[in-house]
């Protein structure tokens, strides 16, 4: 396995942003999620001073270049072009304009990733592939963290598993509250994709975090700790919830 080499991108036309970041010698930029005023809350104020940390679903980078801040060595694992998205296949299969329009859409998030990891002089390594098939080569790592990315998965129990068993200490999952608050009370996914509404095919499931914290101590991460928070989407909060776990 070998990391990626960075990739050289100077225009930040060619770039997508999922997060919202201050970026050294640009600026602001806007971003779907703007995680900045709530960081420590999505990734549950641990400590990440002095450890491996593998950030699945990094995206814009976001949380991999807070993370390194704070001390840790960071590898960044998410999707590239090369790879399709886990598209909901309405008629029974996945629609290839979508498929295609989600691989140039990815393009565009990694040149955004690396136009950031350039601009912060960056040391994360990245690693692109499926959350199905994390190489066991990557590890141990001390930290496992999946922000925001189960919801978009077939299978999140397959993904965590995946990720988990590379971790040394412990595994954060941020992720979309269901029914904000009241999703405390759930045990049960909520199913999302609806056959009169296919034009959403990138949202499977709503977790609630007991069934996630669940998940994970069959994992072996049976200590595990859950907290609520907002966080702003498109500019409104929005409830999430995070389940920090350890062996």
């Amino acid at each position: 396995m070998t990391f990626e080499a960075p990739r050289t991108v100077t225009d930040i036309s060619e770039c997508y942003f999922y997060h919202a970041m201050d970026i050294p010698g640009h600026g602001p930029v806007a971003g779907e999620w703007d995680l900045r005023p709530g960081i420590g809350d999505y990734l549950g104020h641990h400590d990440f001073a002095g450890k491996r940390v593998l950030d699945v679903g990094a995206a814009s980078g976001f949380v991999s270049f807070h993370v390194e801040k704070a001390g840790a060595e960071v590898i960044s694992y998410d999707l590239s072009e090369a790879w399709p998205w886990d598209i909901v296949p309405f008629s029974g299969a996945p629609d290839p304009a979508v498929d295609a329009e989600r691989r140039r859409h990815m393009r565009r998030i990694n040149n955004g990733y690396w136009f950031c990891h350039a601009a912060m002089r960056s040391r994360a390594k990245v690693v692109y592939g499926t959350a199905y098939d994390i190489p066991s080569a990557l590890g141990p790592v001390d930290v496992a963290i999946f922000g925001s990315i189960l919801l978009h998965l077939r299978d999140p129990f397959l993904a965590l598993q995946n990720g988990a068993r590379l971790a040394r200490d412990a595994v954060i999952v941020a992720d979309v509250a269901p029914l904000g608050r009241l999703g405390g009370l759930l045990r049960s996914p909520r199913f999302q994709p609806n056959h009169r509404a296919p034009q959403h095919w990138g949202t499977w499931w709503l977790l609630p975090p007991r069934l996630v914290r669940e998940q994970l101590a069959i994992l072996g991460f049976p200590r595990a700790t859950i907290a609520w928070h907002r966080q702003l989407f498109l500019g409104r909060p929005r409830w999430l919830y995070t389940v920090v776990a350890r062996r």
